[in-house]
């Protein structure tokens, strides 16, 4: 997931300006990190929403949970519930429908 990153200027591009809800995120983003300077930050969270919206934005597969072990490797067991693993993040697409989106509740 870390190629779900972005910076203070992309997110003041899109995000600051885009009403009530834009600024709080801009201004928690910013606070997050007191030095800006060739700084990112991976959002974690977006991604979870944006498989809903558009599960080929991250494609996946279905996959046996693994065991963490007392080493901090993993085991595996194919009697295990199945948990979802994605294998890719197409960081463009979620970051655009997120920037339309909150530019169109911005409007009047």
């Amino acid at each position: 997931m870390t190629h779900f990153a972005t910076t203070v200027p992309e997110m003041e591009r899109y995000v600051g300006g885009r009403g009530p809800i834009g600024d709080y995120l801009l201004t928690i983003f910013k606070d997050y990190h007191k030095d800006h300077f060739a700084w990112s930050k991976v959002l974690w969270d977006m991604t979870a929403v944006a498989w809903l919206v558009n599960d080929k934005w991250l494609p996946s597969d279905l996959v046996h949970s693994p065991i963490v072990t007392d080493d901090y490797t993993f085991s595996f067991d194919a009697s295990r519930h199945f948990i979802r693993a994605v294998n890719f993040v197409n960081r463009d697409p979620i970051f655009r429908d997120f920037f339309t989106k909150l530019e169109k509740q911005a409007k009047p």
